[in-house]
């Protein structure tokens, strides 16, 4: 009976109108978001080449001047742009894409939004996770707000439980109905831009791309399961169905637009952290402290000399006020990084925003890369800091003071650039994924299945007259 009953919800659903209108709409934008991935892509790549090349020329006119000079000099690594940000961009256009670095610390992190035009706006753009998130979500609520309330007002439901069909077998017949309706408006739709990707050459087929459209396939599927049972809930508690499109769009709106839009308010209000000005004015005290503190002569230079015995003072000095502002400012990162996380745990009630989350995570970007990157960059920072110590211990014409900010105790000879440790990012694995994703996928599963048999129990009770 249930076959009999998807069958019909199917047909019912494929030769309806809102079916016709929302393929065209969804195949429109899939097609639009891949012709400007093709062309904004090649554009990022073609900057991002040319950044790196700078930083490695800078990197080699520092190494054939010294080691020392190759070691202190602070400079950037850009993260590169994902093949796979037609996927989802992970808003990695917000999120730090640009690391500080030398060989005695890692300084921090800032956003280059390589726009030339600040005033420009920066809204999120189109690709496959906003498609789902926005359209997708908005396009379920079209094909289940009705399914009780509707054939309630036509009449047709009572006819329908007259026969020797279920209200359980009938409700999940509709539901399964309306999600394998969706996805036959999705899934065409991302194959389509797919193939427009690949054949523009602006990425590789790879069993890694594979994975990544299947995933994203998967979690697309899961969240249509989801905002199909709400809008079922809205459709059973609902006496017509003007009353339960109300409900749907309310629904809509606060789960796609209201609470995926509000971790700036929660951040500020619910996890408040110390202003980045107050973090400076510590370090400034700290740096005050240590300088009152030092010995006399710890200021004093003499690059043409560097023996001088004040030397030995003055890298003291320099270490110590690295160790203290790195020790304050890596504080404030990690509670930077909490607060950051503890909100997107909260906002992950809305199925939209976990979905979002969970894509990112299938595709190896967003915060997720960001904190790899981070931390990968200093497990780097320390091989450098090794590399460069071994070679100015080798040096006997190096009085070995070893200042982490200057050019002037430490080895002053070349350093061979195929001999120095370069960084380069890794991407995610397979398990660095996956460990952030579970608790999405636990959000979104559990939500759907509570939601339905929410529904289920009120539509049991449901009185068809």
């Amino acid at each position: 009976m249930f076959k009999t009953v998807l069958k019909r919800e199917i047909l019912h659903n494929l030769y309806s109108l809102r079916f016709m209108l929302s393929l065209v709409l969804v195949l429109a934008v899939f097609v639009a978001h891949s012709l400007s991935f093709v062309r904004s892509h090649a554009s990022a790549m073609e900057k991002y080449r040319e950044t790196r090349g700078l930083a490695v020329k800078a990197m080699q006119n520092d190494a054939s001047q010294s080691a020392t000079r190759l070691a202190v000099t602070p400079r950037y690594f850009d993260l590169r742009p994902r093949d796979n940000a037609f996927i989802a961009d992970a808003k990695e256009r917000f999120l730090p894409n640009a690391l500080r670095y030398s060989a005695w610390n890692v300084f921090g992190f800032q956003n280059k939004s390589g726009s030339s035009n600040p005033f420009l706006p920066r809204y999120d753009e189109l690709n496959w996770m906003f498609i789902a998130a926005l359209i997708i979500s908005f396009v379920t609520f079209l094909f289940t707000f009705d399914a009780v309330s509707g054939e309630k007002e036509s009449r047709t439901l009572a006819q329908a439980l007259s026969n020797s069909v279920s209200r359980g077998t009938l409700l999940f017949g509709k539901y399964v109905s309306a999600i394998l309706s969706v996805l036959l408006i999705l899934v065409p739709g991302a194959l389509v831009s797919l193939l427009i990707v690949l054949l523009a050459g602006s990425v590789s087929w790879s069993a890694g791309l594979a994975g990544e459209t299947a995933a994203y396939l998967a979690v697309a599927g899961l969240l249509t399961a989801v905002m199909a049972a709400f809008g079922l809930l809205c459709s059973v508690i609902a006496r017509n169905s003007n009353v339960s499109l109300l409900l749907a769009l309310s629904a809509w709106i606060l789960f796609a637009v209201v609470i995926p839009n509000s971790s700036a308010f929660i951040a500020k209000n619910l996890y408040p952290i110390e202003k980045a000005e107050s973090v400076q004015k510590r370090v400034n005290v700290a740096f005050e402290d240590l300088n009152k503190g030092a010995p006399p002569g710890s200021w004093m230079m003499n690059s043409g000399n560097p023996f001088l015995p004040q030397h030995e003072l003055r890298a003291d000095l320099q270490r110590k006020r690295l160790a203290a502002e790195k020790a304050i400012r890596d504080d404030y990162y990690r509670v930077m990084f909490r607060q950051f996380e503890k909100t997107r745990q909260l906002i992950s009630i809305s199925p939209v925003a976990a979905f979002g989350f969970l894509v990112d995570a299938a595709v190896g970007g967003g915060y997720q890369r960001f904190r790899k990157a981070w931390d990968d960059i200093h497990v780097y920072q320390t091989q450098f800091q090794e590399y460069f110590t071994a070679l100015d211990a080798k040096d006997p014409k190096s009085p070995h003071w070893l200042n982490p900010n200057e050019d002037v105790s430490t080895t002053r000879l070349a350093a061979d650039f195929e001999t120095v440790p370069q960084f380069t990012e890794q991407p995610m694995s397979l398990s660095g994924r996956l460990k952030p994703a579970l608790l999405y996928l636990i959000i979104l599963v559990v939500m759907g299945c509570l939601v339905f048999f929410a529904s289920f129990i009120l539509f049991v009770r449901y009185d068809v007259r």
